[in-house]
């Protein structure tokens, strides 16, 4: 059974699953196979930590779980995917936010901030570190919609049109704005880390 699905292209893979869940799980077990790296990569890159981009990758498909019997296919199954993984990933940031808000430690910054002081990283490491850090604190300092547009592209390897499809947005508009997030970014990069 596992090689016949194997052996799906995506399209009747998804097919499948609309039809069987939620009662029979092999279908969805290989979706999940095919995509669960990519979307775990994705929310680590987005999110900067490896046990929340676990939790949220989690969320992700039983999202996708609930919702896969009732996709229409307008789209195609990766960009409703991402989208689903983006939304995630926004709901985690805010929470964070709420919390770090939450702990402030009377001086100004946050207990959040201070544990991040406090980490220590291997020497051969701490450069790769250190430029991850950087491009997470830009996109940070960065409005939602400029940072979201960029993890698409960059972290979620999407192409601008299925960006575009992704935000329901004309292409123009999408390169418009992919444009403008992209000096933003550099102006930032260059304030902040350089």
């Amino acid at each position: 059974m596992g090689d016949v699905l194997h052996d799906l292209d995506e399209e009747s893979l998804v097919a499948r699953c609309r039809t069987e869940l939620p009662y029979v799980m092999d279908a969805f077990s290989e979706v999940v196979r095919r995509h669960e790296r990519y979307v775990f990569n994705l929310c680590r890159r987005y999110l900067g930590t490896e046990e929340e981009a676990e939790d949220v990758t989690q969320d992700v498909f039983m999202r996708v779980f609930h919702a896969l019997p009732q996709f229409e296919g307008r789209s195609q199954f990766k960009t409703w995917l991402y989208r689903i993984a983006m939304n995630q990933c926004h709901s985690a940031v805010e929470k964070r936010k709420h919390f770090v808000r939450d702990t402030d430690d009377g001086d100004g910054g946050s207990l959040f901030d201070n544990l991040l002081v406090d980490e220590h990283t291997p020497q051969d490491d701490y450069s790769a570190t250190q430029e991850q850090d950087c491009v997470q604190k830009t996109l940070g300092e960065m409005r939602p919609a400029e940072s979201e547009i960029l993890s698409l592209r960059f972290m979620g390897e999407l192409s601008l049109e299925d960006i575009a499809s992704t935000l329901d947005t004309k292409l123009s508009a999408t390169k418009m704005r992919f444009y403008r997030a992209m000096e933003q970014f550099k102006k930032l990069y260059e304030k902040l880390c350089l």
